[in-house]
């Protein structure tokens, strides 16, 4: 087992209300792996469009396939 951290960008569709959000979040994040802990560290708003951006860092509990690790 190994920790790893991330930083993602991830797009912020005005349909989607801040309620839904956390659960956006961690979809995304769990792409990647298992979040431990994880936090919206900037929100960018470009110009007028519906999409604002979201930095996410993130530390994931990267678990190791243990047939890497088996003497055969």
């Amino acid at each position: 087992m190994n920790l790893q951290y991330i930083e993602l960008e991830l797009d912020w569709p005005s349909d989607l209300s801040v309620f839904e959000l956390r659960n956006h979040i961690l979809s995304k994040i769990m792409n990647y792996g298992e979040p431990l802990r994880w936090a919206i560290s900037s929100l960018t708003t470009p110009s007028r469009d519906s999409i604002q951006k979201i930095s996410i860092e993130a530390v994931l509990i990267i678990n190791e396939d243990k047939t890497k690790n088996s003497d055969a």
